[in-house]
C-alpha cells in the first residue's frame, strides 16, 4: 500500500506539470479525451460498441488505460465507475437483493458479503469507483426511491452502510478484487416534501445534523469511504450543493474525507434551472465550486463547463488553488487505488469472477434471510407438500423482481412460480399429473398488470429507418432514425442523428450522447412501421416525459406539455403487410427516466385466473411493484398495492380457495384490507436473481422466514410521516385512526416463536463518557429452529432539544435451536446516548434513561432504567 506521503508528493509534482484543461479534464467524467484513431481497429471498433452497449468489459478499460498510460502527454489513467448498488450494473454480474430488501436480514456481516462481491466483480471487469450505497433515510415511503435505501432509522442505516463500505473497500484499495466507495447521496434526500423526488426536505437543517448525517459519519469515520455524491436537494432554503459547511466544514473538516465531491446528475446547474437560487449557470457552478463540489456530472456540456471555469479563473471567481485542490482529490482516488502503478486488470479474472458460484449462493441466503412473513394466521404456513393443486397467480408470479439500478440479466432469474416448481419437483412445462402423482398440479395465470396497461416496445424488425444519407442510414436499416435537438423544441438542425433499434430509453443514468443536453433536449424519430402478423391490440407510449405519436401524420396520441399525460395506450388494429408512416416526439420535462413506444394486446382480464383460483385447493397471490411503479422518479400519492391488483385479489378470495399472498414491493404498502382478510402474508422485497427460490423455500418450510422491517408501514398515506422515531407532542389521532402504523418498524414473524427476558445493565449509574453493558435473554419457545431480531432502544426523558420518544440502539440477528437459550450482549456508550444541542455540538447530557428491549418498536416488553451524572 502506498504511503500518504507518497501518494501526496506524487500529486504535487502532477500539478505542477498540468495544464489548465487536463486539470479540468480530470473534473469531468463525461470527457475521456480519446482519439480514437490512436486505438487500432478492430479494438476500436469492439471499444465503441461495447460503451454504447453498456457492456465494456476488461479487455475494452484495459485498452483504455493503454491509450492513457502510452498516448496522452502525462500518461494519467483513467477513473472508471459505474452503479453497484445491490450488484454490479451490468447484465451479466450477480444481482443481490435491493437495499431495503437487504436491510431486513439486521445483519451487517451479510452486507459486508455483499459489498466484498460487488467489489470483486467490479474490479474484475477494470472498474474502480462504484457509486453506491446509499445512505438516504427514508421517512416518506412515497418517494420512489426508498427501496434503495435502508430505511428509516439512524443507527441501522448507519450499521448496515458501513459494513457495505468495508466490503467494498476492503483493506487496500490498490488491488484487484477492490473499489472506491461513493457515497450517496450527502445529504437529507430522502425525506422530501410530498415524497417528490428532488424536492426540497422536510428536516430542518438541526434534524439533518442529527439523523442524516450520522449516517455518512459511520461510513466515513469509521469505515473509511473514499467519495460522495452531494444531493439535488435543499435544506430550509440552501441547496447542498452550494452548502460550505455541509460540504467543506463537516466532510473533509470533520469527517476527514480523502476524495472528491461529485455532484448528482445535473445538481449544479439545477441551481439555476429548479431552486433558482442562482441567475445563471455560470454563478450555479461558481457556487458549486466555493461550497466544495469538484466533479461535474452531466450539468454542462464539456465546452461549456471549460469555457466558464476558464472565466472564472480569468475574473477571479474561482481561484487556481481551488482548481488544484479539486483537481488533487481525484488524482488521490487514483493514486489510493493503485492507477498509477498499475492501470491494468488481468482479462482471466472477469470469467473466474463475474456471477460465479459463490456470488448466486450468497445473492440467494440473502433473499431467504430477508423474507418478511406479516400474517399467519392458524400456521397456515408453512405450506403442505400433500395439496393436490395449487394455482399461482398475479403480474409478479412470472416475473423476476429484483428493483431498479439492475439491468435485465443475459442469465436466467429465477422467478417465484419457477421457484415453487423447482422446491415441489415439478415439471417446468407442467406437465398434467394423475391424483396420485408425488407432487402436486401447478396452474399459473397472471390475472392483471402492475398497472392497467403494460407497454412492450415494440421491436426493431418491425420498423424500417427514414433515409439519412448523410450519416449512413438507409431505408433497409431497421430502426428508427433519430435526431437529436438541444433545447425545448426542434428548432434548428439536430446535434445528433443516429439509428435507435427501439424507443425504449432511461437517460436519468447518463445522456443520449456527449453532444446533447442532459438539461433540456428533444428527440423526433421517424420510421416505417410493418407488422409481421394482425391482431387487435394497443399502441402507446409511457415516459413522465413529453412525448406524442403520429401514424400516417394523424396525432394518435398528446402528451406534450406538463399539463398532459403521454403514458397512454390507444387501441389498434395491426395489419400484417401493411406499411404506416410514424413519428414519436419527446422532450426531457422529467429527466428521461423512461422513454417507451410499444404495444400490448389489449385490456387484461381476470377471468382465466379466477377459474384457476376455483378449482384449486389454494391460491399463490403475487402481487406489488414493477419498475413503472417504484424507483427513481416513481413517486406516488398512495401506499396502497398498483392499479387493480387490490381489485383482483378480492375476486381470488371470494371464490373461497385460500390465499396467500405474496408481496413484492419497493416501499410500505398501507395493506389493511389484505391484512384483515387474507390469512397468510409474506413481504419479499425487491429480492435478487434468486428471490422466486427464496420465497418458495420459506412457503414450504424449507427456510424459516426471519426478515424484520425496517420501515413503519402506515395504514394510510395521511399517516405520513410514520417513523417510529417521531418526536413526542402533538395529536396521536386522526378523525378516522390513530398514528401507530399497521407493521411496525422491526416486525417480523416466524414459524417458531421468541421469548425476550431478563433484561439487565451493568450499572444503575454512569457518567457521561463511560459505556453501560446491557444483558439480554432471548429463547426460542417454539417447536422449530428459527432466527429473530433482539432490538435494543433508549429513551432519554428529559433534553435541552426536543428528541424522539426513543431510538434504536443496538440489534443482534440470533440464530436459535428449539428451547435454546441465548444471552446477547450489547453496549451503550457516548455514539448510542449523544444528542446534537443547541450549538450542534455532539453531547451525552445528565438525566434519566431507559433501556426498552423485545421483538420490534411496537413489542417492547423489558425495561431498564438508568442515569447518567
Amino acid at each position: 500500500m502506498k504511503s500518504k506521503e507518497a501518494i501526496e508528493r506524487h500529486i504535487k509534482e502532477l500539478l505542477s506539470e498540468m495544464t489548465v484543461e487536463e486539470k479540468l479534464d480530470e473534473l469531468d467524467p463525461n470527457i475521456m479525451g480519446i482519439d480514437w484513431e490512436k486505438i487500432e481497429e478492430p479494438m476500436r471498433r469492439e471499444c465503441l460498441e461495447k460503451l454504447e452497449k453498456r457492456r465494456a468489459d476488461a479487455r475494452v478499460y484495459n485498452a483504455l488505460q493503454k491509450y492513457a498510460k502510452e498516448q496522452t502527454r502525462l500518461g494519467i489513467p483513467f477513473l472508471f465507475h459505474e452503479e453497484a448498488l445491490h450488484g454490479l450494473h451490468r447484465r451479466d454480474a450477480t444481482i443481490f437483493p435491493q437495499q431495503l430488501t437487504l436491510a431486513g436480514a439486521f445483519e451487517p456481516a451479510l452486507c459486508e458479503d455483499m459489498g466484498r462481491m460487488v467489489a470483486a466483480e467490479t474490479r474484475a471487469k477494470n472498474i474502480h469507483e462504484v457509486l453506491a450505497p446509499v445512505l438516504d433515510l427514508a421517512r416518506d415511503p412515497r418517494w420512489g426511491r426508498t427501496e434503495e435505501t435502508y430505511g428509516e432509522d439512524t443507527y441501522l442505516s448507519s450499521k448496515l452502510g458501513a459494513a457495505v463500505v468495508r466490503g467494498l473497500q476492503g483493506e487496500d484499495l490498490a488491488t484487484d478484487h477492490t473499489v472506491a466507495s461513493e457515497l450517496k447521496h450527502y445529504t437529507g434526500y430522502g425525506n422530501p416534501i410530498g415524497g417528490l423526488n428532488c424536492a426540497p426536505t422536510t428536516m430542518g437543517r438541526h434534524d439533518v445534523f442529527s439523523y442524516c448525517m450520522p449516517v455518512f459519519e459511520e461510513a466515513f469515520v469509521k469505515a473509511g469511504a473514499t467519495d460522495t455524491m452531494c444531493s439535488y436537494n435543499s435544506i430550509d432554503g440552501f441547496p447542498v450543493v452550494s452548502d460550505h459547511e455541509i460540504l467543506t466544514d463537516v466532510l473533509r473538516g470533520t469527517y476527514k474525507m480523502p476524495g472528491f465531491v461529485r455532484s448528482d446528475m445535473t445538481a449544479i446547474i439545477m441551481q439555476h434551472t429548479a431552486h433558482h437560487s442562482a441567475a445563471t449557470p455560470k454563478e450555479a457552478l461558481q457556487k458549486a465550486v466555493k461550497a466544495g463540489v469538484d466533479v461535474q456530472f452531466a450539468d454542462y456540456s464539456h465546452e461549456e463547463y471549460r469555457r466558464l471555469m476558464k472565466e472564472m479563473l480569468a475574473d477571479g471567481s474561482i481561484t487556481m488553488e481551488e482548481l488544484d485542490t479539486s483537481t488533487a482529490r481525484v488524482l488521490r482516488v487514483k493514486d489510493m487505488l493503485g492507477l498509477f502503478e498499475n492501470p491494468y486488470v488481468d482479462e482471466t479474472l472477469e470469467s473466474k469472477v463475474v456471477h460465479c458460484k459463490e456470488h448466486q449462493d450468497k445473492a440467494l441466503e440473502i433473499a431467504q434471510k430477508t423474507v418478511v412473513l406479516l400474517k399467519n394466521e392458524n400456521n397456515m404456513l408453512p405450506l403442505s407438500r400433500s395439496i393436490r393443486k395449487i394455482a399461482v397467480l398475479g403480474p409478479n408470479a412470472n416475473l423476476p423482481v429484483m428493483g431498479d439500478y439492475c439491468m435485465e440479466p443475459d442469465y436466467h432469474a429465477v422467478t417465484l412460480l419457477e421457484g415453487i416448481r423447482e422446491v415441489l419437483g415439478v415439471p417446468a412445462e407442467n406437465v398434467e399429473t394423475a391424483a396420485n402423482a408425488s407432487h402436486p398440479e401447478i396452474v399459473y395465470d397472471k390475472g392483471c398488470n402492475i398497472l392497467g396497461a403494460e407497454i412492450k416496445p415494440l421491436e426493431r424488425w418491425w420498423f424500417n429507418a427514414k433515409p439519412r444519407p448523410a450519416v449512413g442510414i438507409t431505408e433497409i436499416d431497421y430502426g428508427f432514425t433519430a435526431e437529436y435537438f438541444n433545447g425545448a423544441d426542434f428548432s434548428g438542425e439536430p446535434v445528433l442523428t443516429r439509428l435507435d433499434s427501439q424507443i425504449n430509453f432511461n437517460w436519468i443514468y447518463h445522456a443520449p450522447d456527449d453532444k446533447v443536453d442532459s438539461r433540456q433536449f428533444c428527440v423526433r424519430w421517424t420510421a416505417t412501421m410493418c407488422s409481421p402478423k394482425s391482431f387487435e391490440g394497443r399502441i402507446g407510449l409511457s415516459s413522465p416525459d413529453s412525448m406524442r405519436l403520429y401514424i400516417d401524420g394523424e396525432l394518435v396520441i398528446d402528451g406534450w406539455g406538463e399539463d398532459k399525460e403521454a403514458s397512454q395506450m390507444v387501441p389498434f388494429f395491426f395489419e400484417s403487410g401493411r406499411k404506416y408512416d410514424v413519428r414519436v416526439e419527446f422532450r426531457n420535462d422529467a429527466r428521461g427516466v423512461r422513454v417507451i413506444f410499444g404495444y400490448d394486446h389489449g385490456e387484461e382480464t381476470i377471468d382465466r385466473a379466477i377459474r384457476f383460483a376455483k378449482e384449486s385447493d389454494l391460491a399463490i397471490v403475487a402481487l406489488g411493484d414493477s419498475t413503472e411503479t417504484s424507483g427513481e422518479n416513481f413517486d406516488r400519492t398512495t401506499l396502497n398495492l398498483p392499479g387493480k391488483q387490490l381489485d383482483f385479489l378480492k375476486a381470488v378470495y371470494e371464490t373461497g380457495t385460500p390465499v396467500v399472498l405474496v408481496m413484492n414491493t419497493g416501499r410500505p404498502v398501507s395493506c389493511t384490507w389484505e391484512q384483515e382478510h387474507i390469512p397468510a402474508i409474506l413481504q419479499a422485497g425487491f429480492n435478487g436473481e434468486k428471490g422466486g427460490l427464496a420465497t418458495a423455500q420459506v412457503l414450504f418450510g424449507d427456510v424459516n422466514p426471519s426478515g424484520h422491517l425496517t420501515m413503519s408501514y402506515p395504514r394510510s398515506a395521511g399517516q405520513i410521516p410514520c417513523h417510529y422515531s417521531r418526536k413526542p407532542a402533538g395529536g396521536r389521532k386522526y378523525v378516522e385512526m390513530d398514528w401507530n402504523p399497521l407493521y411496525p418498524f422491526g416486525y417480523g414473524l416466524s414459524y417458531t416463536t421468541f421469548s425476550f427476558e431478563n433484561l439487565r445493565l451493568s450499572a444503575s449509574e454512569i457518567h457521561g463518557d463511560e459505556s453501560l453493558e446491557v444483558l439480554l435473554d432471548v429463547t426460542n419457545t417454539g417447536s422449530r429452529a428459527g432466527a429473530t431480531v433482539a432490538q435494543i432502544y433508549v429513551d432519554d426523558h428529559y433534553t435541552s432539544v426536543v428528541r424522539p420518544i426513543m431510538e434504536l440502539k443496538g440489534f443482534q440477528r440470533v440464530e436459535l435451536e428449539a428451547g435454546e437459550t441465548k444471552t446477547l450482549h450489547f453496549t451503550l456508550g457516548f455514539d448510542e446516548l449523544r444528542l446534537l444541542d443547541a450549538s450542534y455540538h455532539w453531547v451525552v447530557e445528565p438525566g434519566d434513561f431507559t433501556v426498552l428491549a423485545g421483538a420490534n418498536a411496537g413489542d417492547l416488553p423489558l425495561r431498564a432504567d438508568f442515569r447518567v451524572v
